[in-house]
């Protein structure tokens, strides 16, 4: 009798002991992870200036910045959207009394600043050592250089307009990779686009280049890039190549540069210390002082577009293609202000509703 009373006993006490299991399992399947809910900041409601904002933001908040002039070296060093109201009238100067030298300097995954104005500073807006970051939709006037990736990979340059970048190059990548440059504009600027020193993997397209006083293009120690449909025209050179091979260079218009391509005559230096003269694929462009023929009137020249012993386009194009050209920059402020304007409205309606304290 004794034992059968232990084997209940136990019965029991295991029974007990699954149900707590099962109790417990059952209430931690019910817990509800709650995230915090991305908010929206704006310069200068909730704070005097940018940076405040930025500093008091969390990973995923928007810092949205209304039209003013802001004298600001500003930091992103979280994974934030920065936005400005309107991208003429929304002012980052770069070279007020104090000196500030960089306006924008993003230092973090996962940024995004589009809708600003960007006034002189040694770089416009700096990234460095990121990923998947988005330089879209700013203005860019009067630096030393636009918009600088540095050791940066998967970040998207986009519809950007640059002019007057007096000293540099108005986009530069060096040691960057697998990046996007798409849709910018650039004109009267010293340089316009510089893909060099290791930079790898990146796609140039749809760029409309103009009026550069000295190269319009240029690759220094990169390979493997794409360079396709851009617009290059009425520079000193159109696309200079030194020490740079297997980048792929096709459908893109050659317009009344000065030089159109220069390659081995710019490699002279690079050859004398042991290197050879770069070899890319070059084909299908369109080049305005090409002189062949056409007999068979496919719209492809009957001869090569040479441009040294190793280089030439073999398959040049009669006309020039159809790259879209942001005609006049401003007019693309209001596709972008828009729905930012409906989310600010809501956020403030939001807030009274709450009496959401920012500070």
């Amino acid at each position: 009798m004794e034992l059968e009373r232990e084997i209940k006993m136990g019965k029991t006490s295991t029974f007990v002991l699954i149900l707590l299991i099962c109790s417990f399992w059952v209430a931690f399947l019910k817990i509800e992870v709650v995230e915090a809910e991305a908010k929206m900041i704006v310069v200068p409601d909730d704070f005097a200036s940018i940076q405040e904002a930025i500093d008091s933001a969390l990973d995923g908040d928007t810092v949205y910045v209304k039209s003013g002039e802001y004298h600001e070296n500003v930091q992103i060093n979280k994974p934030i959207f920065l936005i400005g109201e309107n991208v003429d009238t929304t002012i980052i100067d770069g070279n007020p009394p104090e000196g500030f030298r960089i306006p924008i300097t993003v230092g973090s995954d996962n940024v995004s600043v589009s809708g600003f104005k960007i006034l002189y500073g040694h770089n416009g807006i700096g990234v460095g050592e990121v990923k998947f970051c988005s330089i879209s939709g700013n203005r860019i006037a009067g630096g030393t250089h636009g918009i600088v990736l540095v050791s940066s990979s998967y970040c998207n340059v986009t519809k950007n307009y640059f002019e007057s970048i007096g000293l540099s190059s108005a986009i530069q990548l060096s040691y960057a990779n697998n990046n996007l440059v798409s849709g910018n504009y650039v004109t009267s600027c010293t340089e316009g686009i510089q893909i060099w020193l290791g930079s790898n993997n990146n796609t140039v397209t749809e760029n409309t280049i103009a009026r550069c006083k000295n190269t319009a293009i240029g690759f220094q120690y990169s390979n493997d890039n794409i360079l396709s449909r851009n617009d290059i025209s009425y520079s000193g050179v159109g696309t200079s190549i030194y020490v740079s091979n297997n980048n792929t260079i096709f459908q893109n218009n050659y317009i009344n540069n000065a030089k159109q391509f220069a390659s081995d005559s710019n490699e002279s230096y690079a050859m004398s210390w042991g290197y050879n003269v770069s070899v890319n694929i070059i084909n299908s462009n369109y080049w305005s002082n090409y002189n062949g023929t056409d007999n068979n009137e496919d719209g492809i020249g009957d001869i090569p577009y040479i441009i040294n012993d190793v280089n030439k386009d073999t398959s040049p194009i009669l006309e020039p293609f159809i790259v879209q050209i942001i005609p006049e920059f401003p007019l693309l402020a209001p596709l972008l202000i828009i729905p930012l304007l409906f989310t600010v409205a809501l956020v403030t309606y939001r807030r009274k509703l709450s009496g959401r304290n920012f500070a």
